[in-house]
């Protein structure tokens, strides 16, 4: 086969210059660790390591939400929990309190505390983690709980056998604090016949009988009214509380996150059910509110009643507590799962994408000393022509 000159010439140049590649290519796997540069170098390996990648990538953003996870669902349960110790100290003042040995002073001091409690929990319930308020649900911005206007409540009625007595509510709240009015029945009648005394301290002190009037009637001078009507019998009574109910002003969604391929995770509970703040017989505050009342009314039978309402309040409290824990153990579950998992994408990533240095130290050796080779076997080659030949 004839090989013209240019042609040889090109066929060397074209041999070294792939040996100069091969050359820098080692070199930069050596100093980049990275045994490809580019996806040419190994199409298939390259491929697996962008997918390597690409999960080790998912796994990450999981293990992120994972912790938010978990340091959302702890100071929820931790909220929840110091709740839950309010609620039982407020049972143990109501099952004292609702005993026959206690003054209408003593229920009017263990008032106070109760309300105490009421501030106490709207203050937990009003906690903020990372600037975000956990109770709000997507209202993350919005304060969960807050004190209404002054509300005058609707009578609670305790009659007499024959009575037909009816109590209406109005007027507008100015006093200072919250406060009971205790009306009680004195004599027989309606408007215009029967009388009535009233008690803003549980009893301690009474009004002087009045003649039960066609209209509204006023209890004290703080603006609260009374409208009676049917027939009254002595010894009937009723009270009438006014405080300011606390309203929940979140919504009713739950904040979620991803743990997984199609998985979510419930992180938030809704202040409104683990609670309250909408009214209902498993609202925390009205019970506490009531509770309240009952103690200024100096009535220990109706505590006893607010009493038994704490007790299922606190199994419901109990059973979202529960809820709370199942979920920091599922986080824990899945975190030492990516843990694994993590420490199983970096072992095949560093198995096939990083440089072995003992290897390419080796094959770098060996490309020099091709590469001197063909370098010395060019020059001679190239050096020699036909006039070395003739003389």
């Amino acid at each position: 086969m004839r090989v013209s000159t240019p042609g040889m010439f090109q066929n060397i140049e074209g041999n070294l210059q792939r040996l100069a590649e091969e050359l820098q290519r080692v070199n930069m796997s050596m100093s980049s660790g990275r045994k490809y540069q580019s996806i040419s170098d190994n199409p298939v390996d390259v491929g697996a390591l962008m997918g390597l990648g690409e999960q080790t990538g998912q796994v990450a953003q999981y293990r992120r939400n994972l912790e938010t996870a978990r340091e959302w669902l702890g100071i929820t349960e931790s909220s929840l929990a110091d709740i839950e110790d309010l609620v039982r100290g407020a049972m143990t003042l109501a099952n004292q309190m609702a005993t026959g040995t206690y003054s209408a002073q003593q229920r009017q001091a263990a008032a106070q505390q109760v309300q105490g409690i009421i501030e106490e929990v709207m203050q937990i319930g009003n906690t903020r983690f990372r600037g975000h308020h956990i109770l709000s649900g997507y209202k993350i911005d919005t304060q969960p709980f807050a004190a209404a206007d002054w509300q005058i409540q609707a009578p609670t009625c305790s009659l007499q056998p024959g009575s037909t007595g009816t109590a209406t509510q109005s007027g507008v709240y100015t006093g200072p604090a919250s406060r009971t009015y205790q009306v009680e029945i004195v004599a027989d009648g309606g408007a215009g016949t029967g009388s009535y005394r009233v008690s803003a301290d549980g009893g301690q002190t009474w009004t002087d009988p009045a003649i039960i009037p066609a209209g509204p009637a006023a209890l004290g001078s703080d603006g609260v009214e009374v409208t009676m009507g049917g027939a009254w019998v002595a010894g009937d009574r009723f009270s009438i509380a006014v405080y300011q109910p606390v309203v929940y002003q979140g919504d009713d969604h739950t904040l979620d996150l991803g743990i997984g391929s199609g998985s979510r995770l419930a992180v938030s509970e809704v202040g409104s059910q683990v609670i309250g703040g909408l009214g209902g017989d498993g609202d925390l505050f009205q019970i506490l509110a009531r509770l309240k009342s009952n103690l200024e009314a100096n009535d220990p039978a109706k505590v006893g009643v607010s009493l038994e309402e704490l007790g299922n309040y606190q199994g419901n409290l109990t059973a979202s507590l529960a809820r709370l824990g199942a979920s920091l153990d599922r986080v824990a579950t899945k975190s030492g799962v990516y843990e694994t998992l993590k420490a199983q994408l970096v072992t095949a990533s560093t198995k096939l994408g990083d440089t072995d240095l003992v290897e390419a130290v080796n094959l770098l050796k060996s490309l020099e000393t091709a590469y001197q080779g063909a370098l010395l076997a060019s020059s001679k080659v190239m050096s020699t022509s036909l006039l070395d030949y003739l003389s």
